[in-house]
């Protein structure tokens, strides 16, 4: 069973996992076992009206609930509005880039010699046309479940 959770007290966690420093207004979203340990976050941060950002981290070792993925997705796209999300990944970071990629996410931008240690930043954006989750008969079921109310919590 995972719970998900917007306590902001896993900004923390998720900003060391993701070596991002969060702005004060950042909120997160994270799929939690049933002690609390984090299986994946996304904080949400920079948020303008029109876009917002998403910095996204899962556990190699773990897998989400659907109903976190869905509800990533869900709070930007159907509670906020945004006509964008935008993410931010370091060209190195393959795993990140694929996963992106699968939900979405296309490339926009680069910014070469981004980082000190040389890599780029590719900037990637999606917008409520793009994204597979919210857009999949597969994923109906799961997003159903949290608008119901079940809290995300898997029978």
């Amino acid at each position: 069973m995972t719970v998900l959770t917007t306590s902001n007290t896993y900004i923390p966690f998720l900003c060391k996992q993701l070596e991002y420093t969060a702005t004060p207004l950042a909120v997160c979203i994270v799929c939690a076992d049933p002690i609390g340990t984090p299986v994946a976050g996304v904080i949400y941060d920079c948020y303008n009206g029109g876009s917002i950002h998403a910095h996204i981290w899962v556990d190699a070792e773990r897998r989400p609930s659907r109903e976190w993925f869905s509800v990533i997705f869900d709070y930007p796209f159907n509670q906020l509005n945004v006509k964008k999300i935008i993410g931010q990944i370091r060209s190195n970071n393959t795993d990140a880039l694929k996963l992106d990629q699968h939900f979405g996410f296309v490339k926009e931008a680069e910014i070469l010699d981004y980082f000190e240690s040389g890599e780029s930043l590719q900037v990637y954006t999606l917008t409520r046309e793009q994204c597979r989750i919210l857009n999949s008969p597969l994923w109906a079921r799961a997003r159903s479940k949290v608008l119901r109310g079940t809290n995300g919590q898997e029978e």
